[in-house]
């Protein structure tokens, strides 16, 4: 009796947390083609000018860090001021120094602020920026993005003519597809930035800002949220939190992009997500309640704190699969309320797949969509342990440091040997499906075969990025 609860307990846990997301996605997304109607029209673009890009650096190759800069020079944007914060160690200083005073020679109006003691790691490294930054706007800028200069200046127009307005978003766009994990991450990112922003703004949900990509208000974001909170390691998700409770909101700009760069590794995708992770939750649970204490509707209460706590979802459905498989090696009978939830499951999955096709891919040739979905699938399995590792973290509230995506030629530097979680799990895996095969089960054997592959595939493509840190 106990076995079988187990075993359903275990059952919700894999499913239940897909089959919701599945399906809330996929009402979303029929809003995903509907032209955001007060985005055009009202709002017209004005001329940029006067707007302080801060730009926080810690062991960024310097060729990035030039790019990053002629790139913000090159905009002609009247006014700009270009704010370099840096977290390098002292051995890099002079480097960093030399780098800006030949910017400057090259007319770039760029200024660099070093600090020897990184007091809030990236946080408060935009504080500082912030502090010391002039113009009427600011924008934080990575060193591997590209805005368009015609999104500041319909972000300008917004920003002047929406008193309630204190940050406009633009639309992330894929910079890099040239290997398999900037390719499978371009397509999620086409699909995920259609639901999880033009979507949601449709529908009238709240906007959360992003850590790049967005404009914001210099004299509300000074005076009235005090910049960003150095206790959060995920800036966005927090002060939009704050924004929400402040009355005021953020604009979703969809017809203007801003150029991103994902993880080219598999090393960097799993530092990266791990990371949005905990910053995602442990934000949420810092500003929850701001967020159910501000006044706006319950639904868009409801929406705003699902929306950081996606990842909770991926950490219950990694647990339930390890008790699948703990169960599958003990031989536990697989009661008929499981084949009901796989089916269930299966066709959510299908609705699902429908809707990335609606609102992400219908350009695409089939072939190449069904490709990248798989190793996009295989690559969120894969990661499982270390969402869940965080999650686990930001919900004990044990503080972490803040931890870079290694970028340019460091996400290739391979470190000392590391346990190969994903070959060990994918083993486990692929027995405990056997075994469930042997046991009789009708599905939970397939979920769990299912899982393995996914490991197993990563081991097989990204060798290095497992057996070396």
């Amino acid at each position: 009796m106990i076995s079988e609860v187990l075993m359903i307990i275990a059952g919700i846990l894999v499913y239940i947390p897909q089959v919701f997301l599945y399906i809330y996605h996929s009402i979303l997304a029929s809003k995903c083609k509907v032209a955001i109607r007060e985005s055009s029209g009202t709002l017209q673009a004005n001329t940029a000018e006067n707007i302080s890009f801060i730009l926080p650096v810690r062991r960024e190759p310097l060729e990035y860090i030039e790019e990053a800069a002629t790139f913000v020079h090159k905009l002609g944007i009247p006014g700009y001021e270009l704010i370099i914060v840096s977290d390098d160690p002292p051995e890099e200083k002079d480097d960093l120094f030399r780098l800006v005073s030949k910017l400057r020679d090259m007319g770039v109006n760029a200024w660099i602020i070093w600090r020897s003691v990184p007091r809030g790691y990236r946080t408060g490294a935009l504080n500082d920026g912030l502090l010391l930054s002039i113009g009427d706007y600011v924008y934080v800028i990575d060193v591997d993005s590209r805005p368009e200069k015609s999104f500041f200046e319909r972000a300008v127009g917004i920003l002047k003519e929406g008193n309630d307005v204190v940050a406009v978003v633009g639309r992330w766009e894929p910079l890099n597809q040239n290997t398999r994990v900037s390719q499978a991450l371009a397509y999620a990112l086409k699909f995920m930035t259609r639901i999880l922003y033009k979507s949601r703004s449709n529908r009238g949900l709240f906007t959360y800002p992003l850590g790049t990509g967005t404009l914001y208000k210099a004299v509300i974001l000074k005076s009235v949220l005090n910049g960003w909170d150095e206790e959060r390691i995920q800036d966005d998700v927090e002060l939009g939190a704050r924004i929400i409770k402040s009355g005021y909101r953020v604009f979703y700009l969809d017809d203007q992009a801003i150029l991103v760069e994902n993880p080219d590794t598999y090393k960097g995708f799993r530092i990266q997500q791990a990371r949005w992770a905990y910053g995602a939750l442990d934000a949420a649970i810092a500003r929850f309640k701001h967020i159910l204490s501000s006044k706006t509707p319950l639904r868009v209460k409801v929406d705003a704190i699902l929306y950081p706590t996606q990842y909770v979802l991926q950490s219950l459905v990694f647990l339930g699969t390890i008790l699948l498989a703990i169960l599958a090696f003990l031989g536990v009978r697989e009661p008929q309320s499981l084949t009901i939830l796989f089916t269930t499951w299966l066709l959510s999955l299908a609705l699902y797949s429908l809707t990335m096709h609606y609102c992400g891919g219908e350009e695409l040739s089939k072939w190449w969509i069904i490709v990248q979905a798989g190793r996009l699938a295989a690559l969120t399995n894969a990661i499982s342990p270390y969402i869940a590792y965080n999650t686990l973290k930001a919900l004990l509230r044990i503080r972490v440091e803040y931890k870079r995506t290694p970028k340019g030629r460091f996400q290739w530097l391979g470190g000392g040997l590391r346990p190969p979680l994903e070959l060990i799990l994918g083993l486990v895996l692929l027995c405990a499906g056997v075994m469930g095969l042997f046991n009789g089960w009708r599905t939970s054997w397939i979920w769990l075969l299912a899982s393995s592959i996914g490991y197993l595939y990563i081991v097989y493509r990204f060798p290095r990025d497992v057996f070396y840190s």
